[in-house]
């Protein structure tokens, strides 16, 4: 980037700060930026990390924004290295990385080194704004942060809230698939106070006879209850119920529709608000 002026906002030695915050579902590590913002390192459950900096105004204009890895001032000779460009709207919004991007930045902090997100200023295009996260107190509060990470969840609610358990034709029993599955959803309903129900939903494709896909979806709903049951799971949270034929996922006409439909749904209720009526299946 060239300009005619730079303005750069940094915490000072005396300033810089690193806080925790999280739990078993996401780890958060906060940093605050003098007369600017906030940066944040997050780590959710199951998700990817991200960085996202928190303007508290409109310092960075419209225009591409930089993710730079800069070397301290007392080591001179070492030459930035640019991470990330991207587009950037202005309006005082956030700037917000992830993967493996935001994964650099936390590897840059730890070794000694600065990023920056830099970008043109909202007043004068023609003037830089830099954005540096200080790596002063850094190192005791990653150490809290990591601890924090190793002790997540596996999955998210939104990745264990539907699941379709696939089973063979005419088949009844748990697949060591299934119950790697099953594990997951009660792992995480044991940690999550705010799951009410588990929804249980057993069905077929539509071989046979009705009367037989019946009692075929009831099995396999039962099987999947006495696994939750054995995990711990308290009874008054399950709703088990069972289908048939009667509400297939695919086309029966086709294997791989009948596939999907040899299938019992799980799926966790958060709230007592459920606008689903318990007679109708999830889907």
């Amino acid at each position: 980037m060239h300009s005619s002026a730079l303005t750069r906002y940094e915490s000072s030695i005396e300033e810089s700060k690193w806080s925790l915050s999280g739990d078993i579902f996401a780890c958060t590590l906060a940093h605050p930026i003098p007369h600017f913002g906030t940066g944040e390192f997050t780590k959710e459950a199951g998700e990817p990390m991200k960085f996202v900096l928190h303007p508290e105004n409109e310092k960075i204009g419209p225009g591409q924004v930089y993710i730079i890895s800069q070397a301290p001032s007392w080591i001179p000779g070492i030459s930035p290295e640019t991470l990330e460009v991207m587009p950037y709207p202005g309006y005082g919004l956030t700037v917000e990385v992830g993967g493996q991007v935001a994964e650099q930045m936390l590897t840059s902090l730890d070794r000694g080194r600065h990023p920056v997100v830099a970008g043109s200023a909202w007043e004068n295009g023609r003037e830089s704004v830099e954005v540096a996260l200080s790596n002063i107190n850094f190192n005791p509060a990653y150490d809290e942060f990591r601890r924090c990470m190793a002790s997540l969840l596996p999955v998210n609610f939104e990745q264990i809230a539907r699941t379709a358990a696939l089973f063979p034709n005419n088949g009844t029993e748990l697949t060591d698939r299934i119950r790697r599955r099953l594990d997951l959803v009660a792992m995480y309903v044991e940690a999550d106070p705010t799951i009410e129900y588990i929804y249980i939903d057993g069905h077929t494709d539509i071989i046979g006879s009705r009367r037989d896909n019946r009692e075929l979806s009831k099995l396999r709903a039962e099987r999947v209850t006495e696994y939750l049951l054995q995990k711990g799971i308290a009874p008054e949270k399950i709703v088990s119920r069972y289908h048939g034929e009667r509400y297939p996922a695919a086309d029966n006409r086709s294997i791989d529709g009948r596939e999907r439909n040899r299938r019992v749904t799980i799926r966790l209720e958060r709230t007592s608000n459920n606008a689903q009526s318990l007679s109708e299946p999830s889907p």
